[in-house]
């Protein structure tokens, strides 16, 4: 039962921290790349391209010509800039190198885009080893909200999979905890917490993925990478759930069997 508690002690606190994503993003966004970042491609919005030229790495300068540059300038929508946001942040070093992926998301009186920039550091510089531009409908606050209108039999499936393991985990742990289990019953209490493989499907492209070899609590889950990614619903067969109802009888009667021995002697 300690291991038990341990468990739901570990999901509150993930949980917990889920809601505080704001918190964890200001302190893990890197503050003068993402800055950088941020001004470079306001400055290749504003045409300015001499200065996105002189930031430009070695390895891509070839193809940043005054062409290319106009024809992603361009994919910015017309009018007035209302807003920007940092939406993604993604940073990885790799054999000493330092490399960030930024995403921005603006919204112009014209309409919505998204551009990105991956930075490279070399030493205490850093060059810009890709970009782009491009629109989309709305934000992606508004285009990843969790809807059920418009969504394929796929989506639905899984998604009724995913409300229904769940529960059904959380009814067969009630009666796992109260059955007279007389070897390893902690055991049998996280084989009934645990599913086995998963389907999931992401909610706002319809695109899922299954992935045979894969373990998830309540055989099931929900999660979206911040405000503007879209949702993730998965679920598991609840194996060790399924596996205890058949189990169950044979639980009880070798309990009585023993009982009865022990009242005899």
């Amino acid at each position: 039962m300690r291991t038990f508690s341990r468990i739901i002690a570990t999901i509150v606190m993930v949980l917990v921290a889920a809601c505080s994503y704001q918190d964890m993003a200001d302190k893990l966004i890197p503050k003068e790349e993402s800055g950088f970042a941020k001004d470079y491609l306001h400055q290749l919005q504003a045409r300015n391209f001499q200065y996105v030229k002189t930031y430009v790495d070695p390895s891509i300068e070839a193809e940043v010509t005054d062409a290319k540059l106009i024809e992603i300038a361009d994919y910015f929508p017309g009018g007035e800039l209302l807003s920007t946001e940092l939406i993604g942040s993604h940073v990885n070093t790799f054999n000493s190198q330092w490399q960030g992926n930024f995403t921005f998301e603006y919204q112009f009186s014209g309409g919505w885009a998204l551009a990105n920039v991956v930075l490279k550091r070399t030493k205490d510089a850093l060059s810009v080893v890709g970009f782009n531009v491009y629109r989309t409908e709305a934000s992606q606050r508004e285009l990843n909200k969790f809807t059920l209108a418009g969504k394929s039999a796929i989506q639905y499936l899984v998604l009724t999979l995913a409300i229904a393991a769940p529960l059904f985990v959380l009814v067969t742990l009630y009666f796992c905890i109260k059955t007279p289990i007389q070897k390893r019953k902690w055991l049998w209490v996280l084989f009934v917490l645990v599913g086995v493989g998963s389907m999931s499907v992401n909610w706002s492209s319809g695109q899922y993925h299954i992935q045979p070899l894969s373990l998830n609590l309540f055989s099931a889950s929900a999660l979206a990478a911040g405000p503007f990614a879209p949702w993730i619903i998965s679920a598991s067969i609840p194996l060790g759930a399924i596996l205890f109802w058949f189990k169950r009888k044979g639980f009880i009667e070798s309990n009585r069997a023993s009982a009865t021995i022990d009242a005899d002697s």
